[in-house]
């Protein structure tokens, strides 16, 4: 247990009491003693009753308390997937495609994955956080249909950028493992990726490794052809097809080693490498405010002095002191409902939250999209409504989750992601054009939502559409956060 003190700056009111002390000690009095003795000889002097009665309020103010020692808990172990998605994820030397036989062994992974919190990035010739770390494997299941070289907005590869994306998920201080899923990794994308772990093979280095790095190789080990690029993609006639190279894969072993993990070859079987690292989040407990208790000493005083009326108002002035610790408590819960949420404990933070915003979103990352929509309605800021919207979207209410864009456009007319998402709905809600010659009425809205098909989890309505405008925008579309 530590002494500290929550409002230091309230003992410069001890340099004014220490001044009237002494000013009435300098004072002299109106009668000599030897008169005041014979004038009033059953008179007792006065105490400075109310001054002695202002120094424990002033100690009470500056808030001293007793603040615990750190309390280290276990968290989830995280790992992160690093998937590449460049062109020749489609060559055909693993059949039917390397790109899709990575999709069934991380289909396997995930089924034997127990409690560990996962983040997937994929990259290309730039990478994009797909699944922030989270603990609903269900949704990353869902996910992994979609992942296809087709989807990346800009081509080419890019490891470093995804790794270095991979290290901006990490918590001071937490360790993780990161799982490398490529094909092949050339002499300059090895040198960058190492240089992004400044610690290793030294002796004299004081921090530690943030991570390690497993690499999965998606390949035969052989040199294989890589696919023709569709014509509609350029804009003419299809390419001769390249060779793609053998990978070197004593070099990509030793990188991995290097970085304290280890590689292996894609097969049919499921991988098998190192229990995924342990870490543990410090939580710093609410001080104890000893404020309140220090006004205990002025009931007696009250009572000696006789002048309750006085008193009183020092005691008034105290009384605030109870609040600062209401609220010591409430910042205390938030700050536990915020390492829930980190841990991917979706569902205990959002009992805990007490910002309906964070409270919702809570809610929309477990999945409870009734509760998630509750909770946004009790805010009334356009990031509540754009997020209203997106529960929405989840549970198939198309036309509300329209009015609830519209409704976040109204406070904040350039709010990009409710306009995005919006043009999305009034895009996916256009009808055919009818085969008869008369003209048919248009459907209602609640007609036209019911034809939508159910957008596919996580948060977005389409990945592809997604990961383009994350590279028009380098920013991420899921559920705003108030900071």
């Amino acid at each position: 247990m530590e002494l500290i003190l929550l409002r230091p700056l309230w003992l410069i009111a001890v340099i004014p009491w220490l001044w009237q002390g002494w000013r009435r000690r300098r004072q002299p009095p109106l009668l000599a003693p030897a008169m005041h003795a014979y004038l009033l000889p059953a008179s007792r002097p006065q105490r400075p009753w109310l001054w002695l009665a202002t120094l424990p309020v002033i100690l009470a103010l500056s808030g001293p308390a007793l603040r615990g020692e750190l309390q280290q808990q276990p968290a989830a172990p995280l790992d992160i997937w690093l998937l590449d998605l460049s062109r020749s994820m489609t060559a055909t030397d693993l059949k039917p495609d390397r790109a899709t036989r990575v999709r069934w062994q991380l289909q396997q992974l995930l089924s034997r994955a127990q409690g560990e919190r996962i983040a997937l990035i994929l990259y290309a010739g730039d990478a994009y956080l797909a699944m922030p770390p989270t603990r609903d494997h269900q949704a990353l299941s869902l996910l992994l249909p979609d992942l296809r070289p087709d989807i990346m907005p800009l081509q080419g590869s890019n490891p470093a950028r995804a790794v270095e994306l991979a290290m901006k998920q990490l918590a001071p201080g937490e360790q993780a493992r990161l799982l490398l899923i490529t094909d092949d990794l050339t002499t300059n994308q090895m040198e960058q990726i190492s240089a992004l772990w400044p610690c290793q093979q030294r002796l004299l280095c004081r921090g530690t490794q943030p991570a390690r790095l497993d690499i999965l190789l998606a390949s035969s080990g052989q040199a294989a052809s890589m696919p023709a690029i569709p014509a509609n993609e350029l804009g003419f006639a299809t390419r001769v097809p390249a060779q793609l190279p053998a990978p070197d894969s004593q070099a990509i072993a030793a990188l991995a080693n290097r970085l304290g993990g280890e590689l292996q070859w894609l097969a049919s079987e499921v991988p098998r490498f190192a229990p995924l690292p342990t870490t543990t989040s410090a939580l710093t407990p609410a001080p104890l405010d000893l404020g309140p208790w220090l006004l205990l000493p002025l009931l007696p005083l009250a009572l000696l002095a006789r002048v309750g009326a006085r008193l009183m108002v020092a005691l008034i002035m105290g009384l605030p002191l109870l609040v600062p610790q209401d609220l010591q408590a409430a910042d205390g819960m938030e700050l536990r409902a915020m390492q829930a949420y980190q841990q991917g404990e979706f569902q205990q933070a959002a009992r805990t939250f007490n910002d309906p915003i964070w409270r919702g979103n809570a809610w929309y990352r477990a999945g409870a999209y009734r509760q998630a929509i509750a909770a946004y309605q009790q805010a009334a800021s356009a990031t509540a409504h754009y997020n209203r919207g997106n529960a929405l979207l989840q549970l198939g209410e198309f036309a509300a989750a329209k009015e609830a864009y519209l409704a976040a456009l109204a406070l904040e007319p350039g709010h990009e992601d409710a306009l995005y998402n919006l043009s999305l709905l009034q895009g996916g809600a256009a009808t055919a054009p009818d085969t008869n010659s008369s003209k048919q009425p248009e459907p209602a809205a609640d007609q036209q939502a019911t034809a939508m098909p159910l957008p596919p989890s996580p948060p977005v309505l389409l990945l592809e559409q997604r990961l383009r405008k994350e590279a028009l925008r380098r920013d991420l579309i899921k559920v705003e956060e108030p900071w």
